[in-house]
């Protein structure tokens, strides 16, 4: 009988620490997760602010890693029609190597 006793306890002290365990991991993915997008969102923004600061190669450059390194993100989506603008830009301003450059990058599987 004490034998089952001490069984039945250990089962239930290992479930609690498995659901500690768990509940941790949990917490722990959900918090990375939550870096990962406000760093992304940085990031995004910081290469809004070259732009507009007309620091151009560097937010060609912030936008082409956001655009390949977190495909599938919203600052990934923003990026492309940032770049896009861009492409536009060098289009009606002439220098058509850079747009189509641009044009052909994004338009790779």
């Amino acid at each position: 009988m004490a034998g089952r006793v001490t069984e039945t306890l250990l089962k239930q002290e290992d479930a609690v620490q498995f659901e500690r365990h768990s509940s941790r991991n949990t917490l722990s993915y959900s918090r990375q997760s939550e870096l990962i997008q406000q760093s992304l969102e940085h990031l995004f923004a910081m290469a809004r602010r070259y732009h507009k600061e007309g620091s151009i190669r560097q937010a060609t450059d912030m936008y082409w890693m956001l655009w390949d390194d977190h495909a599938g993100t919203s600052q990934a989506l923003e990026s492309r029609d940032c770049l896009m603008e861009l492409a536009g830009t060098y289009e009606s301003e002439g220098a058509r190597h850079m747009a189509r450059a641009i044009y052909e990058r994004l338009s790779e599987v």
